[in-house]
Parts: C-alpha cells; sequence; structure tokens
C-alpha cells in the first residue's frame, strides 16, 4: 500500500463537506443592499445605497435596544445602558477616526467605503443586542 493513501478519501470527502456548508441566512437589510448596489453600481448609486442601509441598521439597532430594554430587570437595563453609552462614545471615535484616515485617499472609491465602514459599525452592535434578544427568549 502506498504511504498517505490513508489520505486520500480525506482529501476527496474535504471538499464536498466545505461546500456543503449552508451560507448562513442574509439580513433583509443586507439583501435590500444588495439589490440596491446591483442596479446602482457608480460611486453616487453605491453611495445612496449604502447611506440608506446606514440608516435601517441604525433603526434596526434602536428597535432591538428598546425591545431588549423591555425584557430585562431593573440591573440588566442599567448595565445595558451604561454599556450602550460607551458604545456610542466607541462608536463617536471610530467614525473620527476613519473620517481622518479616509480623509487621506484620493479617489471616489474611498467614498462607499467610507460610509461602508460607518455602517458595519451600527450593523455590528445591531446584530449584538439582537443576540441577547434570541438569547432572552431561549430561557
Amino acid at each position: 500500500m502506498r504511504p498517505f493513501a490513508f489520505l486520500l478519501p480525506a482529501f476527496i470527502a474535504l471538499p464536498l463537506f466545505v461546500f456543503s456548508q449552508e451560507e448562513p441566512e442574509k439580513h433583509p437589510i443586507d439583501v435590500a443592499l444588495d439589490n440596491c448596489m446591483d442596479k446602482n453600481p457608480s460611486t453616487q448609486g453605491m453611495v445612496g445605497c449604502l447611506d440608506a442601509a446606514y440608516k435601517k441598521w441604525d433603526a434596526e439597532l434602536n428597535k432591538n435596544y428598546k425591545a431588549l430594554t423591555s425584557q430585562l430587570n431593573a440591573t440588566q437595563k442599567a448595565a445595558l445602558l451604561a454599556a450602550q453609552r460607551k458604545w456610542i462614545e466607541y462608536r463617536d471615535l471610530e467614525f473620527k477616526m476613519q473620517t481622518s484616515v479616509y480623509a487621506t485617499m484620493q479617489g471616489t472609491m474611498y467614498q462607499p467605503m467610507a460610509i461602508n465602514d460607518r455602517m458595519e459599525v451600527v450593523k455590528k452592535r445591531a446584530l449584538d443586542l439582537k443576540n441577547y434578544l434570541d438569547l432572552l427568549e431561549i430561557k
């Protein structure tokens, strides 16, 4: 028997396993963003699409925050409020940092990149709050 022949089945099965993994379902906001970007591939179009998605993620964040506060006791609400205030400080500083970096870049391609980076900060927080909500539904 050849050396490493026992690895052949693994090499055959590995791609099947990797490609059979389902991609997580996209959030409706991300689906709408993808559709918008497909219809508006210009820089101006992408900026508009990303700005709309940013606003939707911000609304989603606020919706999740309100829903979460309605599920928490007083101690948990105080902890969430403190965390949210610190997150807002972080967000503002992160936006300032992003602005300072992108201000040094030349070219229109950096405009949608800058808005996308802002959107991702807000999206992450919105999804984090949603995860807490989902966790509370389990108990």
